[in-house]
């Protein structure tokens, strides 16, 4: 079927605060696991940074964790279809900086990827500056039961999310127990490699005996923090002992000497968990969008120059003039856009006003790329990018809407 002369309705942003922050949130959530996700490929010694991760489940727990900390690039740009998009950039520099400590704390993991200290610094030198962006508020307002970020997710999904963060802060929990000290010489994890049924009978005592509590965070992470106080652990500990005589070489008296060399009184650990994929509430269709010009899928660049006249300016303001610059650039192209064939961009502008300020504030976006060149003249150049999905959402508002039942052979993809 057809709806002649239909176009999309525009919610605006929402007005309680409790709901803009949430949409806020779930922004910056999906910004840092896109950025994530192309962390993943990057070289990294014998293979890629994602196959170092896999060499220790530890090591891949500890980059998610920086993962979520990474902070936003500029402000939170609210669109008036009420949807809300944020940014997160990473350099090589902020890349390299975050993994270095790891290359000690996981050496075996690093050594069978042939990566070290030196290594990581001339890798890093090829790495590029990644940009993500996140968006919320495709659907409207958030009207689910489920926590921000969880609104496409069974009551099934939350529960196995939060049994597997458990497991894992539970498994974090035991890792973090085998680094204590019995002696100055010997460390708890000799007890632990003793056998495997001495490790599993621990594992199964924290479980039973660990205080744990889960958050569901809105880039669709359970996050367990597990937690047992060191009187409880000793007690673990000796029974765990006495049921396995045959490790004669430990005594309840080594575990008393433990809990005063650690100098604490309670052990916490973190595991995380995303849902399982069959848990994501799916629509029946995807969306086609058969009239799509080509350009949507695409990257506008630019290169903006901050002339010699600003030569004796401050770094940061010939920076930022030449950021305009480009952006200037890149408006000139946005117009020039073709929407239909022989209908620009900017002549759909000249009838729809309203849009103006949401192209604007797209511009505004613009990404600065690489490192600024200066140039022997003086001239300070910058290159700059725009991605241009969001500019023809921006403009599809306006542009005539068809329905047609799918074919046969559409598949289901993810809302």
């Amino acid at each position: 079927m057809a709806l002649a002369g239909t176009c999309l309705v525009l919610a605006g942003p929402p007005a309680n605060p409790a709901e803009r922050t949430a949409l806020e949130q779930v922004a910056l959530a999906r910004a840092r696991t896109a950025m994530l996700a192309q962390l993943g490929p990057l070289p990294m010694g014998q293979g890629s940074l994602q196959e170092w991760l896999r060499e220790d489940v530890d090591l891949d727990r500890a980059v998610r964790f920086w993962a979520r900390t990474w902070p936003q690039q500029g402000r939170f740009r609210w669109y008036s279809d009420g949807v809300c998009e944020v940014d997160v950039r990473v350099t090589p520099e902020d890349l390299r900086a975050g993994l270095q400590p790891l290359l000690s704390e996981y050496p075996l993991a690093s050594e069978r990827r042939g990566v070290d200290e030196e290594r990581l610094r001339s890798i890093a030198r090829a790495w590029p500056v990644l940009w993500a962006t996140g968006a919320a508020g495709e659907s409207g307002p958030l009207r689910s039961p489920n926590p921000s970020g969880w609104e496409d997710v069974t009551r099934d999904g939350l529960e196995l999310a939060r049994a597997a963060a458990t497991a894992d802060a539970v498994y974090a929990l035991l890792d973090e127990v085998s680094r204590l000290k019995i002696s100055n010489a010997r460390r708890l994890r000799d007890f632990l490699a003793s056998g495997s049924n001495v490790r599993e009978a621990t594992r199964a005592a924290l479980a039973r005996s660990a205080s744990v509590r889960v958050r569901f965070e809105p880039d669709q992470v359970a996050v367990a923090e597990a937690s047992i106080d060191m009187r409880t652990l000793l007690g673990i500990l000796t029974e765990v002992c006495a049921a396995h005589p045959e490790r004669g070489e430990y005594q309840a008296a080594d575990f008393r000497e433990m809990a005063l060399l650690a100098e604490r009184e309670t052990l916490t650990a973190r595991g995380l968990a995303p849902p399982p994929q069959a848990e994501t509430l799916r629509t029946r269709y995807r969306l086609i969008e058969y009239d799509a010009p080509a350009w949507s899928h695409t990257t506008a660049r630019a290169v903006g120059r901050a002339e010699v006249t600003l030569a004796e300016a401050e770094e940061d303001v010939r920076l930022e003039a030449a950021r305009l610059d480009g952006i200037d650039q890149l408006r000139r192209a946005l117009d020039a856009l073709e929407v239909r064939p022989n209908v620009t961009l900017r002549s759909i502008l000249g009838y729809h006003t309203e849009l103006k300020g949401d192209l604007a504030l797209l511009l505004g976006s613009a990404r600065v790329m690489g490192t600024p060149v200066r140039r022997a003249d003086g001239v300070l150049e910058v290159r700059v990018e725009l991605p241009l999905r969001r500019a023809w959402e921006i403009v599809r508002r306006v542009m005539e809407i068809e329905e047609v039942e799918p074919s046969a052979g559409t598949g289901t993809t993810g809302a």
